[in-house]
């Protein structure tokens, strides 16, 4: 007897399925994906690549579409099918690729890849002179009034239709659906513009920025910053690109290389915070105190002092340092920057607080919403519990219109560690991160009144 193939049996379980989702006869539902993400809902359809998934948020049902590749899992009616893990295809660009699976090096106890220098530079090399799964489907798409030409000149009047900068801020950043369109974008500047050293160091720059925060892609994010030398031109050196082409080689499976890139690089934010991350915190608060004498922003510093040490968990250190951030009078030309860390050190000091009686096995099943302020206004959001298990964290309402990547990838950081303790948050949109795990923490609280 013929045994059934890899895709008649696929294609008999879709069958099965397809029977069930027309006559609405199952039971809520479960979905395994791969990162370790387990959800409770109904399964609407399954097709060749996309799993269609109803989720309960409270009173309202919320749709939600997963490429196949994603899923590890479902059990539909009792009945449990595991998916093959997919060959990266990624069907659009808002699905973050994970440059680590390119490479069989063993996972270390942090859960990163354990990689040697060699190994790096050869991913980064490799990967950076191709482009990834998604681009080939990624559209050019801008306006026909933008000045590609991208001059250093500070615009008079903001006008995203013909201005690069606004025109990333305003349409690029503010939508998910649009990251990819930026990449692309950035990679016909380099050709428009490839007579003019300063102007294609800048776009080099730009896209280790996008590969970076939009698609977690620390090859091709390292690729450009390195090509861009941010480690050694003067426009690039004070600001935090350096310390994130550091952070690329921690994050890609070596924690050496990192440390020897962030030794290198000039004093900012990023560096202090990175230290931190890295969980160097006496090196930190060192440097914090050298921010301090050399002039940075006191509250900025402050808040990421008291970063540092509650990553430690000496949580009395870092009520300390917040303390003295809420300190720091609102006033002068830093008076928006001080106002954020006034609302980052108030609102962390009220997670710390938290700590000692959050239990999320100890949160009573339901549904629970509550908000945090980020960077434009408050983060509204909803988290679902059972048996003990933070199911699903949905945001309802976000101000911060340009750090979609930060709640997506903080909210996954949560639910797979079960826990809004030593939740680090995402560079680049470390305000939009920290008030999700603050509204997460205030909102599963509730449950354990």
């Amino acid at each position: 007897m013929r045994r059934p193939s890899a895709t008649a049996n696929t294609e008999l379980w879709l069958g099965i399925l397809s029977i069930l989702f027309a006559l609405n006869l199952w039971a809520e539902d479960r979905i395994e994906l791969r990162s370790g993400i387990a959800l409770a809902g109904k399964v609407v359809s399954i097709t060749e690549d996309t799993l269609t998934v109803e989720i309960s948020a409270g009173q309202r049902k919320l749709t939600r579409k997963y490429p196949l590749s994603r899923v590890k899992a479902v059990t539909v009616d009792g009945q449990r099918r595991s998916f093959e893990a997919a060959k990266k295809n990624p069907s659009n660009a808002t699905r973050k690729e994970d440059s680590s699976e390119t490479n069989s090096s063993p996972v270390t106890a942090t859960g990163l890849i354990d990689r040697s220098p060699e190994e790096i530079k050869s991913l980064i090399a490799q990967q950076g002179r191709t482009a990834p799964a998604w681009y080939k489907n990624t559209s050019l798409d801008f306006p026909e009034t933008l000045d590609l030409t991208w001059p250093d000149s500070e615009p008079p009047t903001w006008n995203y239709t013909r201005h690069l900068d606004h025109y990333i801020w305003d349409i690029i950043n503010s939508s998910k659906s649009r990251y990819g369109n930026g990449v692309r974008l950035m990679h016909h500047l380099l050709q428009v513009n490839k007579d003019r050293s300063p102007t294609l160091a800048k776009i080099m720059n730009e896209l280790g920025r996008m590969y970076f925060e939009f698609f977690d892609d620390y090859a091709r994010a390292a690729f450009w910053w390195q090509n861009a030398k941010v480690t050694e031109n003067p426009r690039f050196t004070r600001t935090d690109s350096p310390a994130r082409l550091a952070e690329c080689y921690w994050r890609l499976g070596n924690r050496d290389l990192a440390i020897t890139a962030l030794r290198a690089a000039k004093l900012t934010y990023g560096v202090i915070k990175l230290w931190g991350d890295l969980g160097e915190t006496d090196h930190a608060l060192e440097l914090a105190k050298r921010a301090l004498e050399q002039g940075l922003e006191p509250s900025e510093v402050y808040v990421l002092a008291g970063d540092a040490v509650r990553s430690a968990k000496r949580y009395e250190e870092a009520v300390d340092f917040y303390q003295k951030a809420l300190e720091i009078e609102v006033k002068g030309p830093d008076r928006d920057q001080i106002d954020r860390n006034h609302r980052r050190a108030s609102g962390t000091i009220e997670l710390i607080e938290l700590f000692d009686k959050l239990d999320f096995k100890e949160v009573a099943d339901g549904e629970y919403a509550d908000k945090s302020y980020g960077y434009a206004g408050n983060v509204y959001l909803e988290t679902k519990v059972r048996d003990g298990r933070l199911l699903g964290v949905e945001i309802t309402s976000l101000s911060d219109k340009q750090y979609f990547h930060a709640v997506d990838a903080t909210i996954k950081k949560i639910i797979k560690q079960q826990s809004v303790q030593g939740i680090d948050a995402i560079s680049g949109a470390t305000v939009t991160s920290e008030a999700v795990v603050r509204a997460t923490a205030k909102a599963m609280a509730q449950g354990t009144q």
